[in-house]
């Protein structure tokens, strides 16, 4: 999958987002492509990512064949353009909705066809399926608190949890789906933890990121499923009851459980689990690959919304459609929670043994990012990535996109990464660069006029960030007050307080000035 194009004809509640135009190069790579987004705090690089995740959940809501919503409503106008690959062919694939004061959208859709010989002939859209083209997997990642790129998404898995748990009460007729849309941030992170490393003999460069946080294997680990906890506001109906298909998953993890002890009075079951080879095998026997553990493990987490109240989840949910402050739902503690990990244990490669808590937070975001990409394989997959680095120190930071590279090879996807990072930006093409750079009222986003690919750091740092020297604000401060000084001693004195730059260069060559004046 490749994003061509996207453009915003209207936008009511983010006006600075109203008329970009973006466009962007076909794949170039035989692994996934990379498209950085960079420029200051505060510039708009996140509200792209999050308005691409809600093209995608509008029209995820109106293709889908599944928990259907009616009269699926845009609130903004676009048009997007992005290429699929299916059995051998190359497709682009257009939908445009121009208008969105009526109810429901109109949405035109075009498709073409590629042949071996670059020709493309327009698909009758008529005799497909549509929802067979769109992207595979939408995955949003973000590091941060202000998880502004999560609002689609928990949208998206608020509709689910409602559709499951009316069709556990019979309220619905359907069937079970799986989720197109994750969001990954700190709280996934175990359960991608635990399904990458269970299937690590079937994940292909794993150990790429094993041997980056010294780690040998996944040692043990714990989860907790409850249908009736503490808080549950079912409880006279018998808590949070489950769809024969999680029903199935549960009793599967029960059975592949070392240890299982079960609490009547919250549905508790807790399960312990030793991950040797005959653990591993009767996970592979129940479960066809991590992102289908992964997935069974993400449906139980989406439940979690059920435990917080129906009436603040739907006045939740009106203050989403009218874009107020509040649209997170509140956090649910572990202790009500349907689903949760603990216990993490690993053994490192020097055979210590340690607790996932011990990990930083560096290395807690390298597990996350990097092992969900891995277990996501899938071709047309979109990565919607907000500074997915922020944690890494530099030396991770410089091998940042050679690690995304090599463990993708082979794969046909997209990612959008925001970053504040040189190193990133140093990895990229130009024209796979857009910086952005926002003033009172208008934004202007733009590729760099130069290359940055190679490029040094303080050529990147003035073209994205306009800092001309690179160097902290109270030495350059003292610095440019010493290039003033006219006593040649009192430089001198002052040199050796500062490391080495041009800037301490330019003071040394104005000794040598202000001495051979003297002179004179």
């Amino acid at each position: 999958m490749k994003l061509r194009r996207l453009k915003i004809y209207d936008i009511d509640y983010k006006p600075l987002m109203k008329g970009i135009d973006l466009f962007f190069d076909k794949q170039k790579n035989n692994s996934i492509n990379t498209t950085s987004f960079v420029g200051v705090n505060g510039s708009g690089k996140s509200q792209v990512l999050e308005i691409v995740a809600e093209i995608f959940l509008f029209l995820e809501n109106v293709y889908r064949k599944e928990n259907k919503i009616k009269n699926p409503f845009s609130p903004f106008a676009f048009r997007i353009e992005y290429e699929l690959y299916k059995s051998n062919h190359e497709y682009l694939v257009i939908f445009e909705c121009d208008k969105i004061k009526t109810k429901p959208n109109k949405i035109e859709t075009e498709i073409l066809k590629k042949d071996n010989n670059g020709e493309a002939t327009a698909v009758d859209i008529t005799e497909i399926d549509l929802y067979d083209f769109l992207p595979t997997k939408i995955i949003g990642y973000s590091s941060g608190a202000n998880e502004t790129l999560s609002i689609p998404f928990d949208s998206y898995y608020d509709e689910y949890a409602q559709y499951t748990y009316e069709r556990a009460f019979g309220k619905v007729q359907g069937n079970d789906y799986e989720p197109n849309l994750y969001f990954m941030n700190y709280n996934t992170n175990l359960g991608i933890t635990i399904s990458s490393l269970v299937f690590r003999d079937e994940i292909s460069e794993i150990d790429t990121i094993l041997d980056k946080l010294n780690i040998q294997d996944l040692n043990s680990f714990t989860i907790t499923i409850q249908t009736k906890p503490p808080d549950t506001p079912n409880k006279s109906n018998g808590g949070v009851i489950l769809t024969a298909e999680l029903e199935d998953w549960k009793q599967r993890l029960i059975n592949i459980a070392d240890i299982h002890v079960y609490d009547e009075k919250y549905k508790k079951h807790t399960l312990k689990f030793t991950l040797d080879e005959m653990t591993r095998n009767a996970f592979k026997d129940n479960f066809s690959n991590a992102l289908e553990l992964y997935t069974c493990l993400y449906k139980f987490e989406l439940l979690n919304n059920l435990i917080v109240d129906k009436t603040t989840r739907e006045k939740i949910k009106k203050e989403r459609k009218e874009r107020k402050l509040l649209t997170k739902m509140p956090v649910v503690s572990d202790i009500n929670k349907v689903l949760f990990y603990s216990e993490l244990k690993f053994q490192l490669k020097n055979s210590q043994t340690i607790d996932y808590l011990s990990f930083s937070d560096g290395e807690h975001q390298f597990l996350n990012v990097f092992g969900t990409i891995l277990i996501i394989d899938q071709d047309n997959c979109l990565f919607l990535l907000d500074e997915p680095e922020t944690h890494f120190n530099p030396m991770w930071r410089r091998t940042f996109i050679n690690v995304l590279e090599k463990i993708t090879e082979g794969r046909k996807q997209d990612a959008f990464i925001t970053t504040h990072s040189p190193f990133v930006v140093s990895d990229s093409k130009s024209e796979d660069v857009f910086i952005f750079k926002k003033t009172t009222d208008t934004l202007l986003i733009e590729n760099p006029n130069n290359e940055t690919y190679g490029a040094a750091f303080d050529n990147i740092l003035d073209m994205a960030f306009d800092i001309h020297i690179p160097i902290s604000e109270n030495s350059l401060n003292e610095i440019i007050e010493l290039q003033n000084e006219t006593d040649p001693e009192k430089i001198n004195d002052e040199l050796p307080n500062f490391g080495d730059s041009l800037e301490k260069t330019s003071l040394r060559n104005r000794v040598i000035l202000l001495n051979s004046n003297k002179k004179n």
